[in-house]
């Protein structure tokens, strides 16, 4: 009897981390064109989410407020974007956290056309920005955080946000062809920008916030960046399905972090998504490349890197009042 009492025992020791992970159950994470959601990418494809115990999804939607307005309006459960996204629906009551991290590296970049004279080029910062008095320069759109960060480095570098005329040019590849047809003399755009300057050699890369180390405020915000989003009423009514979550995601990065499965996570960018366009294939491995030297694709999320995002808001008046970091991050994301 007291055989069987311990078999038993053991038998639902075992059998209890399978009750609290998920039952089948189906979530689907905001993804964008190009590397996009590389990380759940690779737990869909490796099938962490269905060891785990959920069926995964990505649904693309092209910008970070179109997601987070799917994802309150439950046509996804998580939305893929940063705090600088979150912060303006948790300012208006929206309780939302992030859960795990995605791609947390700080995508920004300058980029100078061929055309333009540089020759502040490789001086680093922040005589580089002196290149840009009396140019035109692209930004996704007006308002948006390319041009608050180019203004912010432009104030910062001693200029005045007037010194340069901004363009919207709309998304990485519109803004590269804008750049090389001339009608903006910069950008200040993100992946897979940077890697067609340099696959193809038609720009010059001038600045990466993800690897550059000046402006100090800039580099401090690797960590943070894009995560995987949920709101608080999912997180409560699923918290299996969240712990499933984080453990595919850390499965993910452990795959797409060792360098011996580059290849084959090239594969998988291109399962979900292929550059259209001359030397495409080269453009993504380029691209994915730098993602990973950067350390972008990470399961963890660096609180410190996130209130420091939020003190760039309060510094750039986007926001009058930051809250705290507790209001972004699930308590137990990793």
């Amino acid at each position: 009897m007291k055989r069987f009492a311990l078999m038993a025992a053991f038998a639902l020791a075992q059998v209890g981390p399978v009750i609290a992970q998920g039952k089948g159950e189906a979530v689907k994470f905001q993804d964008y064109p190009g590397i996009g959601n590389m990380l759940a990418r690779v737990a869909i494809s490796k099938g962490y989410c269905d060891k785990y115990g959920i069926k995964c999804a990505v649904q693309v939607i092209p910008s970070g407020p179109l997601g987070a307005q799917a994802m309150l309006a439950k046509s996804i459960d998580a939305s893929f974007i940063s705090a600088e996204i979150m912060v303006g629906a948790i300012n208006k009551g929206a309780k939302m956290k992030m859960v795990v991290g995605g791609a947390v590296s700080n995508v920004a970049a300058l980029i100078g056309g061929n055309h333009v004279p540089q020759p502040n080029a490789a001086k680093g910062w922040p005589a580089f920005m002196q290149d840009l008095k009396g140019r035109k320069l692209g930004v996704t759109a007006r308002g948006s955080l390319m041009e608050t960060t180019a203004t912010w480095m432009l104030l910062k570098a001693g200029l005045k946000a007037e010194d340069v005329t901004f363009v919207a040019v709309g998304g990485p590849v519109t803004a590269y062809g804008a750049l090389v047809s001339k009608q903006v003399d910069a950008i200040m755009m993100f992946e897979p920008a940077p890697s067609l300057c340099e696959v193809l050699g038609t720009c010059k890369v001038i600045w990466r916030g993800a690897v550059d180390k000046q402006p100090a405020e800039q580099y401090a915000l690797n960590g943070g960046g894009a995560n995987l989003v949920f709101t608080q009423e999912y997180i409560d009514r699923n918290p299996a399905v969240i712990e499933a979550v984080i453990k595919s995601i850390k499965d993910a990065d452990a795959f797409i972090n060792n360098p011996a499965n580059f290849d084959e996570v090239v594969k998988i960018a291109e399962s979900f998504f292929k550059f259209d366009m001359p030397k495409g294939d080269a453009v993504l491995r380029a691209s994915l490349k730098a993602a990973l030297d950067s350390k972008a694709y990470s399961a963890s999320i660096n609180r410190n890197s996130i209130k420091a995002g939020l003190d760039f808001l309060v510094e750039t008046k986007q926001i009058d009042k930051a809250p705290p970091v507790s209001e972004f991050v699930y308590d137990k994301a990793p």
